[in-house]
């Protein structure tokens, strides 16, 4: 509908579409090297549905980044932060770089209360684990490290997915995490 003095809708000198990016950027600018070890709060910059979905609002962590990954301080080995409160169909992207063509282990390194809960492994967009289960630690901060061998990887970059598949009996949850270190088998 026009003005009501003229019936004319304004003029108008450009119209610009443009696509939502998919693609996430590492934090800090650069992808992390491998092998190595990927800091589980230092997941992708990109926003929900790119670099990370929480099914949560908010960091109930309150610590280390702005976004609704939950992020908390951890008593694990080296300090740091930790990603917690994880809950199945939530997952983080990493944007890694492997140095040289090889076959390596992934450790994970997990905390958790409570039996049944699973995690896995993608890269590139291909499940390199299959479920792994989270063990029950006795604790949100006593650790323990997840161990798959066997995982081949080319040269250059690489997309890491975390993602969590299934929550404990007892409470939901999927576990804390803190790395994922590629070290050469």
């Amino acid at each position: 509908a026009g003005t009501a003095e003229n019936g004319g809708v304004g003029n108008y000198n450009w119209l610009r579409l443009t696509m939502p990016s998919s693609a996430s950027t590492p934090y800090g600018g650069t992808p992390v090297a491998l092998p190595g070890t990927v800091q589980a709060e230092r997941f992708d910059e990109g926003g929900p549905d790119v670099a990370y979905v929480d099914t949560t609002s908010g960091n109930g962590g309150g610590q280390y980044r702005t976004t609704d990954v939950d992020i908390e301080s951890t008593t694990d080995l080296g300090g740091g932060y930790n990603v917690g409160r994880t809950r199945p169909g939530e997952w983080l992207k990493y944007s890694v770089t492997v140095a040289s063509a090889g076959t390596y282990a992934l450790d994970v390194r997990v905390a958790n209360i409570g039996t049944g809960a699973r995690f896995r492994v993608e890269i590139d967009g291909i499940d390199r684990t299959g479920l792994l289960s989270v063990p029950n630690t006795g604790g949100w901060q006593i650790w323990q490290t997840v161990t798959t061998t066997g995982v081949s990887l080319t040269a250059g970059p690489h997309v890491i997915r975390l993602v969590f598949e299934t929550g404990t009996v007892e409470n939901g949850g999927v576990g804390n995490y803190n790395w994922v270190r590629v070290v050469a088998n």
